[in-house]
């Protein structure tokens, strides 16, 4: 797994419980902070609250849709009515979120290495299977994997370097 965000460490949880065997690579330490991202819908609450986090969600900030802004009108949009999503998103400070959501990663059994940097996936007949990490001191080393999760953002240096953009 390359990314501890919570696309990243929520994926994570998931497969370590289900039994499989999950590392995820985090390039910084927590707590960290991010300049957008604290707006959670009503799918990432659920998500959330699956995870075991109801106590999480009933302490953070609830909405009841979003306001948008363009050059010329301002529109309140509610969020649209689901049978299985909640009513409601939540502002969740993404310092705070981060390190709450790969914690639970790591409590369902996955090993996180914060400071490391994967720099470089490892590619054997087209296939990804592993990273070259950089850990924040000491030499690089190889993490090898049958199954490469890539969720490192939006300015993914890792998926750039697998032709993606």
């Amino acid at each position: 797994m390359v990314g501890a965000g919570p696309a990243g460490a929520s994926a994570a949880y998931w497969l370590a419980r289900e039994g499989h065997r999950v590392t995820i690579v985090e390039r910084w330490t927590f707590p960290r902070d991010k300049t957008c991202g604290d707006a959670l819908t009503p799918r990432a609450v659920l998500q959330l609250q699956d995870m075991g986090l109801q106590a999480l969600v009933s302490e953070l900030h609830h909405t009841e849709g979003v306001i948008v802004h363009g050059p010329t009108v301002t529109r309140r949009v509610p969020w649209p009515q689901h049978p299985t999503f909640p009513t409601f998103g939540a502002v969740a400070r993404r310092c705070d979120l981060d390190g709450i959501v790969a914690d639970r990663a790591r409590q369902a059994g996955a090993t996180l290495l914060c400071g490391h940097e994967a720099v470089q996936p490892i590619i054997e007949r087209g296939f990804v299977r592993g990273a070259v990490v950089q850990p924040a001191k000491g030499d690089p080393f190889e993490l090898r994997s049958t199954y490469v999760v890539v969720a490192d953002g939006a300015n993914s240096r890792f998926g750039r370097a697998l032709g993606t953009f």
